[in-house]
């Protein structure tokens, strides 16, 4: 593959070409009503929601949800958008005709790349338990994937260019390595002859803080600043150098590069490192709330898979637009992309675009363009930074160097066990199971990031507030490794528990501080209750039929300790630990698995008759809104109520005052005790105010009749 760049008389002759095409600009107000619903007849999507950020993947390519759900969630759980749509865009100029293929902003009229078989109706989704049904091109193995293959079948102009793109989506729940989502891309030339003056450019509309959100929104680009330096925080033992402007440099800290060294992925050739080349988006607060968090896109790889450390893609260009800007024309789109040199940064607050692009390039017959996509978010910029340079890290693996077999395989943690939580008084079951697939005990499978067998535990995690915060560690089950190239952050394996963390032992900031969890020796859970721990009383813990079973809430004995309240959500997740390896041939941290791997809500309850009169309303009164809806396009709430503290199995049934039923409900669910009702009749008219009457039925508990009021319109 081939690296130039545009020559003076081309590039001139391209912008005339461009001023002749036509440009439209989108008013505000058609603007809004696109921006807010979208198009997506038709196209199949998967979730990446292992780690912290939570992201939807389309099968025409996009990523992102026009409205609204799960787009760019961070932290996953939270409720908190911030990316509206992503689409790639490929470029190139044939016989003096400007082609690109992808859409924006929002695929209005039908999308450019088409699904193909074998994924045509549908976008292939896997976990560890089924890494067989990936193609035998994808390689890394993260905690969830998506796979997706598109071609250029749907163009609206000048046609179709003959290339195909595949994407494979990968996230990890890793603590430390959880705060982004990757996307493989492969792009193909089906055309029988080269194709030049070729870019390839990720147009990208975030909406920091959700879709109504999106007005005072700012851009910032990461690569322009080489006059301050500073050291790896990927490295135990070194610490960050601020510069004269008082934040990290802009160039990587990874410590693997040096702009200036003509190979720079040769270890020892410099500190300086590379531009990281990454335009974010973050809030100004300018619509009476300042939401935390940025979100920077990060592209990584190489022109030529055989000689990398020539043809390290460098982003030509990052340019911004705003709502009022949207290119709709092939024309439009491509005099982005050319436009090189060009890096803006925006600082008047608005609803604004980031697209960062490279070329100009050539695709030979059948040449693919091989490349890694970071989403990135930190809850700060220095965040943001440090979580970008620990992306591109584990892109090159502990080596340092890309295009070798330890790439991506920095994260490795065991899966995450199948887990289930049954509710009762005061208490709560937890069940789960390391045979978490056919044929795959992650106890016994070895890591591949050094051939060991290196499971070592489990930490049950509960939090009342969510499944973005508030997370503490209840019960810590502990193997007593043996391997002599064990790490010993964590545990009693040299004999005694640690009570505080000694520095020599490497420990990862992400660690959990484990020090007041109830610590069982994984060798002596059995079939019965309790299981002795090393510091405390007992707990409710067996392991029976392969499962282990924690009651929460009780003491060793099942004695209600008063820990947990009926009526109140609570938040679980089990994850396994590894004890990592000290081999001085591969040194790798112990690292645990993501919480929202397998995270689940449950509300405990009493199991006697008097469970009905727990059941609530809420809100009552509904008053036009509440705070766990989501924006509509128009401006409005989804309107929404709850009833709380169900039985697991009854029906509800709604009627008005006069005795007319509105709406049946069945409610089958034995955690979360909640169903709700989105204010409309069984027609599916949204019923007017007044006051409803519910009747509620369960075989087991019997029945209860209540009222709750409903105000439309108001706030």
């Amino acid at each position: 593959m081939k690296l130039t760049r545009l020559g003076p008389a081309l590039r001139i002759a391209l912008v005339a070409l461009l001023a002749v095409g036509a440009v439209t600009l989108w008013t505000a107000a058609v603007k809004g009503g696109v921006h807010k619903t979208g198009v997506m007849d038709a196209q199949r999507y998967a979730f990446l929601d292992a780690g912290r950020f939570w992201v939807k993947i389309w099968n025409t390519q996009w990523y992102g949800d026009q409205n609204g759900e799960k787009a760019g969630e961070w932290p996953g759980g939270s409720g908190v958008n911030y990316l509206y749509t992503g689409n790639h865009w490929f470029g190139t100029l044939i016989d003096g005709k400007i082609y690109v293929s992808g859409d924006f902003p929002y695929g209005a009229g039908g999308t450019e790349w088409k699904p193909q078989p074998p994924t045509e109706n549908e976008l292939l989704e896997s976990t560890k338990s089924n890494w067989s049904s990936r193609p035998d091109k994808v390689k890394t193995l993260g905690d969830k994937d998506t796979y997706a293959i598109a071609k250029d079948d749907g163009a609206k102009e000048n046609g179709s260019i003959p290339t195909q793109l595949e994407v494979h989506g990968i996230c990890w729940g890793a603590p430390g390595h959880d705060d982004w989502v990757v996307l493989e891309c492969w792009l193909t030339n089906l055309r029988s002859n080269t194709i030049k003056d070729c870019y390839m450019a990720l147009a990208h509309d975030l909406d920091i803080g959700g879709s109504l959100d999106y007005i005072d929104d700012l851009v910032g680009y990461d690569g322009n600043d080489n006059t301050d330096i500073y050291t790896n925080p990927t490295l135990p033992g070194q610490l960050w150098k601020d510069g004269a402007d008082g934040i990290p440099d802009e160039n990587d800290a990874v410590n693997f590069a040096s702009s200036k060294a003509s190979k720079p992925f040769v270890k020892g050739q410099g500190d300086v490192g590379f531009k990281r080349m990454m335009p974010y988006m973050f809030d100004d607060g300018g619509e009476g709330r300042n939401v935390p968090g940025y979100c920077g896109v990060r592209v990584m790889g190489w022109l030529d898979d055989a000689k990398p450390e020539e043809t390290l893609i460098e982003l030509s260009s990052q340019h911004s637009w705003d709502i009022m800007n949207d290119p709709d024309s092939d024309a439009y789109k491509y005099g982005y992309m050319i436009d090189t040199g060009t890096f803006e940064e925006i600082t008047t607050a608005y609803d604004w675009r980031i697209c960062p692009a490279w070329g100009p390039f050539e695709l030979e017959p059948n040449g693919v363009l091989h490349w890694y996509t970071g989403i990135i978010m930190g809850d700060s910029l220095n965040s943001l930074r440090k979580n970008a340079d620990q992306c591109f890290a584990d892109f090159l693996g502990p080596d340092g160097l890309p295009n070798t077999s330890d790439d991506w395989k920095v994260v490795a943690p065991p899966a995450s066990p199948r887990l289930i939580a049954v509710r009762g008084d005061n208490q709560v079951i937890l069940r789960w199971n390391p045979r978490y697939a056919p044929g795959k005990n992650l106890e016994t499978e070895k890591d591949p990031r050094n051939d060991l067998v290196d499971f070592d535990g489990y930490i049950v995690w509960r939090s009342n507030i969510g499944l973005d915060s508030g997370w503490e560690p209840i019960l810590w089950v502990d193997r007593l490794t043996t391997n002599p190239n064990k790490y010993f952050p964590w545990g009693w394996r040299s004999g005694e528990r640690i009570p505080t963390w000694d520095p020599n032992l490497k420990k990862d900031p992400q660690e959990p501080d484990l020090t007041k969890a109830p610590a069982v020796e994984f060798e002596r859970v059995d079939g019965e209750f309790p299981a002795p721990t090393r510091q405390g009383p007992e707990v409710r813990l067996r392991k029976v039929g392969g499962y282990y079973e924690l009651v929460d809430g009780v003491d060793g004995n099942g004695a209600v300790n008063g820990v947990l309240d009926n009526g109140t959500r609570y938040y679980y997740s089990v994850v396994a630990y590894d004890f990592g390896s000290n081999d001085p041939s591969f040194t790798v941290l112990p690292t645990m698995g993501g919480r929202n791997a397998n995270a689940l809500a449950v509300i405990p309850l009493p199991t006697s008759r008097n469970v009905l009169d727990d059941i609530r309303v809420v809100p009552n009164p509904y008053k036009g809104s509440a705070d766990w809806e989501e924006w509509t396009g128009s401006g409005a709430r989804l309107g929404r109520i709850y009833f709380m503290n169900l039985p697991p199995k009854c029906t509800i049934r709604i009627y008005t005052v006069a005795g007319d039923l509105v709406r049946t409900l069945e409610h089958n669910d034995v955690q979360y005790g909640a169903e709700p009702w989105d204010l409309t009749g069984n027609a599916g008219v949204q019923v007017a105010s007044g006051i409803y009457i519910y009747h509620v039925y369960s075989p087991d508990y019997g029945e209860k009749v209540g009222k709750f009021a409903v105000l439309i319109g108001q706030n």
